[in-house]
C-alpha cells in the first residue's frame, strides 16, 4: 500500500516538474561576502594563504567576489599586484561593453600600477605596509589589517569561521529530516551557527520563502514539488564568516507516509532524567550489504531499489532514533561515511557526541552515541577479537580448544567489540560502561558466536574492574547490547542470563569439522535482557528470529518500560524487510532503565 501510494505522488510531482523551465543553476554552493570584510586563512607553517573578498563598484555595476591562494613567501608588492592585475581585468572588461554599447561613452581602461600609486596596498593599525616585505611577517602577526583597493576599505579577518563545502542530499522526502550531506568547514562552532531554509515557488521560479531554522529542517507536504535551500552563516564564540548557500538539485518528494515506529515512538515522547536513561539498539543494515546485486535480486527482492538506497533509508534511520529520545544509542552495521555525514552530525547538533570503530579494514563497523547533557565520556577502546586473543580469561578457555581449523575460521573473522564509559552528569557516583558488538552471522557458526560473545563479556567485564579500581568511590555498571546473531535458546543467551555454558552444549557441534570439545565457559555478571526475547528482532521471508539484546546487570538496574515492537501484521505487509516503511532487516529495540537506589 505504502509503495504504490509513494509511487503514484512522485509520478505527478515528476511530470510537473519535467514542464517547468526552473534550471536550478545554484546547485553548486556560493559563498555571499559582506562588502567591507577580507577573509585571510593561514595556519602557521603553511608554505600558502588564501584570501578572498567581494568587490564592488556601482557605477561600473561589478559584484565579483574574489579568491586568491598565495605563497607566504611572496613580498606585500606581489600579491597586491596580483589583485590589481585581476579586478582591473574585470573592470576593464566592463568599461569595454560599456563603450561598445554607447560609443559616447568616457569610461577609461585602468592601467595595471594601481600599487605604485597607492591605489591598492595594505594597511597595518591604519600605516601603510612596506611592499617589500613578505607576506608570512603579516600573517603571523595579530595587528589590525586592511585592504584598499579603489578607496574601497575592506577590514581583514584571520581565520574566520569559513564553510569550505556544503550540499544538500539528491533524495528529500516530507516528513523526514534533511539536513547538509556534506558539510566541511574552519574555526566553526556548527552550534553557534546559523542555518535558514527556503523553499522556491514552482511558478514565481527564483522567489524563495523561508520555512526553517537549524542544522535539521522537516520539509510538510506543502514543500512537495519544491526546490529547498539552505544557508549558513559560520560562527565560532569569538567571529562569524561569509554566509554560503547551496540550493537542492531535485525537488521535495512524497515520503512514505506513517511508519511503524512513528506508533513506537508515542511510548518515547518524552526525555528521561534522574537515575532513569534510555537505551537503543540497533542493526541498521549497512549501504555496503543493501547496494550489492545479490540483496537486491536475492536477500531482499520484495523491497523496491529506491527504497534500498541508502539516501532513502538513512532519513528514515535517522527520524527513527532521534523520535526515540534516547540517551545511550548502539549502532551495528554503520557504514563509515553515514557515520561521518549523517549520524554524527545530525546528532550533535541534538547534543550527542559519539564513537565510532570500523571492524578492521571493512567499510563498516560499530557506532555508539551518548546524550551529552546526561553523560560525560571518560573513556573509549575497543577490540578486533581476532586479534587480542591473548587476554587473560579468553586465551584461558583458547589454550583448551585442539581444533586448529576451528581456531583459524575464528582468528579469519573481523568481529570487533567496543566499550564506552560514561560518568552520569545527575549522578557523579555512577558509572556506565556500554558494550556494542555484532557476531558472526554464518548459519554453522553457532560455536564461532559463542567463543565471541564470551570474548565480548569477558572483555567488558576486565574494562569495568579496572575502571572501579581507578574509581573506588563510584558504583561502575555494565550494559552489553548488540546484533548476537544468535536466538534466545542457544548458548550465548545462556552464558549472559546463567552465566554459565557447559561442555556439552550443541553450539559447541554446530559445524561437525569444527567441533569444539571439553570446553565449558563461565562468567561473573548477573545479566538479563532488557526487552527480553521477542518474537522477531529480524524479519525476512527467509529467516526470522530474535538476534538483538540489551544485556543489563541485573542487580544494578531496573526495567521501566520496553518500547513495543512492531506487529506481524506490520512486519508482512510489504512482505519483510527492509521496505518502504522499515529501513533495515533488524528492529531497534528500545527500553528505559533505571539504576537502583
Amino acid at each position: 500500500m505504502y509503495e504504490r501510494v509513494y509511487w503514484r505522488i512522485s509520478q505527478r510531482i515528476h511530470l510537473v516538474s519535467s514542464f517547468l523551465p526552473y534550471r536550478n543553476k545554484h546547485c553548486h554552493p556560493r559563498h555571499i561576502l559582506k562588502m567591507n570584510e577580507a577573509f585571510l586563512r593561514y595556519e602557521k607553517g603553511n608554505d600558502m594563504f588564501d584570501i578572498s573578498f567581494r568587490y564592488v563598484d556601482e557605477v561600473m555595476k561589478v559584484d565579483r567576489q574574489f579568491n586568491f591562494s598565495r605563497q607566504a613567501a611572496e613580498s606585500v608588492n606581489n600579491f597586491l599586484k596580483r589583485i590589481d592585475t585581476n579586478v582591473c581585468k574585470i573592470l576593464n572588461r566592463k568599461a569595454e561593453r560599456k563603450k561598445k554599447k554607447n560609443a559616447a561613452s568616457e569610461v577609461s581602461e585602468l592601467t595595471v600600477n594601481n600599487v605604485e600609486n597607492g591605489k591598492i596596498m595594505l594597511l597595518k593599525n591604519d600605516t601603510k605596509v612596506d611592499g617589500e616585505i613578505l607576506c608570512e611577517s603579516l600573517l603571523q602577526d595579530s595587528a589590525e589589517l586592511k585592504l584598499i583597493i579603489f578607496e574601497k576599505t575592506f577590514l581583514v579577518k584571520r581565520n574566520a569561521p569559513y564553510i569550505i563545502k556544503i550540499s544538500l542530499p539528491s533524495s528529500i522526502l516530507a516528513g523526514f529530516p534533511i539536513y547538509p550531506s556534506k558539510f566541511e568547514s574552519l574555526y566553526t562552532d556548527m552550534k553557534q551557527s546559523t542555518f535558514d531554509w527556503y523553499k522556491n515557488n514552482p511558478v514565481k521560479l527564483y522567489s524563495w520563502t523561508h520555512v526553517g531554522n537549524g542544522y535539521l529542517y522537516i520539509p510538510s507536504v506543502t514543500d512537495i514539488g519544491c526546490h529547498l535551500k539552505i544557508s549558513c552563516e559560520p560562527r565560532n564564540e569569538s567571529d562569524s564568516g561569509s554566509r554560503m548557500e547551496v540550493e537542492s538539485k531535485n525537488v521535495v518528494e512524497a515520503g512514505p507516509g506513517q511508519c511503524p515506529f512513528d506508533t513506537r515512538h508515542q511510548f518515547t515522547k518524552h526525555k528521561l532524567s534522574g537515575r532513569s536513561f534510555r537505551v537503543i539498539s540497533y542493526n541498521v543494515l549497512a549501504d555496503t550489504y543493501a547496494d550489492s546485486d545479490f540483496s537486491k535480486d536475492v536477500l531482499f527482492p520484495y523491497c523496491p531499489q529506491y527504497a534500498l538506497d541508502m539516501d532513502y533509508r538513512k532519513q528514515l534511520i535517522l527520524k527513527e532514533i532521534i523520535g526515540f529520545n534516547g540517551d545511550i544509542i548502539c549502532l551495528q552495521e554503520v557504514d563509515k561515511s553515514i557515520y561521518e555525514y549523517d549520524l554524527l552530525p545530525s546528532l550533535y547538533m541534538l547534543n550527542y557526541d559519539g564513537v565510532f570503530v570500523t571492524k578492521n579494514e571493512i567499510s563498516e563497523g560499530l557506532a555508539t552515541f551518548f546524550n551529552q547533557d546526561r553523560f560525560e565520556k571518560l573513556g573509549f577502546e575497543y577490540s578486533v577479537m581476532a586479534q587480542n586473543i591473548d587476554c587473560p580469561k579468553f586465551a584461558a578457555v583458547w589454550s583448551k580448544i585442539v581444533n586448529d581449523k576451528m581456531k583459524e575460521r575464528f582468528l579469519s573473522r573481523n568481529t570487533t567489540i567496543q566499550v564506552t564509559t560514561l560518568r552520569s552528569k545527575e549522578n557523579q557516583s555512577e558509572i556506565l560502561i556500554i558494550g556494542n558488538t555484532h557476531l558472526y552471522f554464518k548459519p554453522d557458526a553457532d560455536h564461532i558466536r559463542l567463543l565471541q560473545g564470551y570474548y565480548a563479556v569477558t572483555y567488558i567485564h576486565d574494562v569495568a574492574k579496572r575502571i572501579r579500581e581507578e574509581n573506588p568511590a563510584c558504583n561502575v555498571s555494565v550494559m552489553l547490547c548488540g546484533d548476537f546473531n544468535s536466538v534466545p535458546e542457544c548458548g550465548i543467551y545462556q552464558l549472559m542470563t546463567e552465566n554459565y555454558v557447559p561442555e556439552t552444549c550443541e553450539d559447541w557441534k554446530s559445524n561437525a569439522e569444527e567441533a569444539v570439545e571439553n570446553v565449558s565457559l563461565a562468567q561473573d555478571l548477573c545479566m538479563s535482557s532488557a526487552c527480553g526475547t521477542p518474537e522477531y528482532t529480524n524479519y525476512t521471508p527467509e529467516f526470522s528470529a530474535c538476534l538483538d539484546y540489551i544485556f543489563y546487570e541485573k542487580d544494578k538496574f531496573e526495567v521501566e518500560q520496553v518500547v513495543p515492537m512492531p506487529s506481524k501484521e506490520e512486519l508482512t505487509l510489504n512482505t519483510g524487510l527492509p521496505s518502504v516503511v522499515f529501513p533495515s532487516d533488524h528492529i531497534s529495540l528500545c527500553a528505559d532503565l533505571k539504576l537502583k537506589g
